[in-house]
């Protein structure tokens, strides 16, 4: 038996907002210039609202920052970090 979906416009709303508030994807990369190398050093995405989730490429969460910036700025107390935005920024309206 057939189900007819009668929620077809709630569940385009709702996909509609899913993609709107999608995270952001980042990387957080090792830089060393002297040796020409480098590399990812973890993961993360960006929360609409700002929050940043970082974790290793192995598996394991890092933690939770303010943003990603913020992220960047801990990881790079021992290192050259540099954070790269996997996805692109959301377009201004003009």
């Amino acid at each position: 038996m057939t189900k007819i979906s009668t929620s077809t416009g709630l569940e385009q709303e709702v996909a509609e907002l899913a993609t709107e508030e999608a995270p952001r994807r980042f990387a957080l990369c090792w830089v060393d210039a002297e040796q020409d190398d480098g590399g990812v050093l973890c993961w993360g995405i960006q929360l609409r609202h700002g929050d940043a989730l970082v974790c290793r490429g192995s598996g394991g969460w890092f933690g939770q920052f303010e943003d990603a910036e913020t992220a960047r700025r801990v990881f790079a107390r021992t290192r050259t970090v540099t954070l790269v935005w996997i996805d692109a920024p959301e377009p201004t309206a003009d």
